[in-house]
């Protein structure tokens, strides 16, 4: 702003000298001299000090031709802009010294709107600068935030890869404590049944009872730890399809195609919540009579497609449920789109193997 406002005084001092006067070797001269100072401030070197030689040079002329001391006007500006305020002081003074009549009011006028626009820039720019460390703060905060999530995802996989660990370490010692110490007794006792056979009949077919009824208990023990092993609640597609044929809003086409084995525990919960979130929206606010829901998995990705055939709506006003299977997506490095194509269509796309943001499909509307 400044360097426009310094550009249309100097072409109003321009105008002013063609159209009023005439031009004179010193009025080319001295504006020269004058722009090439303020060049030199702004540019090269900005000091007080350069402020002094350049009301001096602008003294220096005026007594050549009172004429210039319309420059003191650009050098108020400055002096207010660096809140040097006493420096209106001998700007006045010379003016007074120098002009009467109108051409003092004018010069008068000239000061003012010199100092009023410094003083607008001044404040411009202090704005500017603390919006500036504003964006850069929040930029700062929000690298901070985005680090920080990254390193609680990890950390989120990094116990649940713990936690399956510890739990395969706790079924194989069950399954070696109680199933295979009793096996490898009745193992060593077949044996003896084996050798006793011909030599003792009875007492190899006695040891043989007790070896057929202790692999009995040794069965009832393996079925006992696979239903302790087992989990209560079902997992995985079946969860998934359990969950469609209980929504009983309207009916559910649901479709999954593709090898299962390929998705991981953190996208089957992914799969799981934004299928319950996209089925509660439906209930409250698409009046829809059918929803179709399918799952493609490969060895590369997991597409979720849901869609209805409810009302819609002309522009997408994301709500915290959308918001929050977006963000979901996003988190682990897939893509999400949302689009109103008679009713609503939520298309999210999620890697198997994610090497870094998954935002390449956002925004499109994905058909089927």
């Amino acid at each position: 702003m400044r360097y426009l406002f310094k550009s249309i005084f100097f072409l109003f001092v321009l105008t002013q000298t063609i159209t009023n006067r005439q031009v004179t070797y010193l009025d080319v001269v001295g504006i020269l001299v004058m722009v090439i100072l303020n060049i030199v401030r702004e540019k090269y070197i900005n000091s007080k000090w350069l402020l002094v030689v350049e009301f001096g040079i602008i003294l220096m002329f005026v007594q050549l031709n009172p004429y210039f001391i319309i420059f003191y006007g650009m050098l108020t500006h400055d002096l207010i802009f660096k809140e040097i305020y006493w420096g209106l002081l001998p700007s006045v003074a010379l003016g007074v010294y120098f002009l009467t009549g109108n051409d003092l009011y004018n010069y008068i006028l000239i000061i003012f709107l010199c100092s009023f626009f410094a003083y607008i820039s001044k404040e411009l720019t202090y704005k500017e600068r603390n919006l500036r460390k504003a964006y850069d703060s929040e930029r700062k905060f929000t690298y901070e935030l985005e680090a920080t999530k990254n390193k609680l995802m990890n950390s989120s996989k990094e116990i649940a890869h713990l936690t399956e660990v510890k739990e395969r370490n706790r079924i194989a010692r069950e399954i070696h404590d109680n199933i295979g110490h009793s096996i490898a007794g009745i193992l060593m006792q077949m044996q003896v049944v084996e050798k006793l056979y011909d030599k003792d009949s009875k007492k190899s077919k006695e040891l043989l009872g007790d070896s057929v009824e202790k692999l009995a208990n040794t069965l009832v023990i393996l079925r006992d730890t696979v239903h302790n092993i087992k989990p209560k609640e079902e997992l995985g597609i079946e969860y998934i399809r359990k969950l469609v044929e209980n929504f009983s809003f309207c009916p559910v086409q649901f479709k999954c195609r593709g090898d299962f084995n390929h998705i991981t525990t953190t996208h089957l919960e992914i799969l799981t919540t934004n299928i319950k979130e996209a089925l509660t929206n439906v209930t409250k606010h698409s009046n829809a009579s059918k929803v179709e829901v399918s799952i493609d998995c490969n060895e590369k990705f997991t597409r979720l497609y849901i869609k209805d055939n409810g009302v819609g709506c002309e522009d997408i006003k994301e709500n915290l449920g959308i918001s929050g299977m977006r963000e979901r997506v996003r988190n682990a490095g897939g893509s999400f789109s949302v689009s109103n194509d008679h009713g609503l269509l939520i298309v999210s796309v999620l890697p198997v193997d994610c090497v870094g943001g998954g935002r390449i499909l956002e925004g499109f509307n994905c058909r089927r």
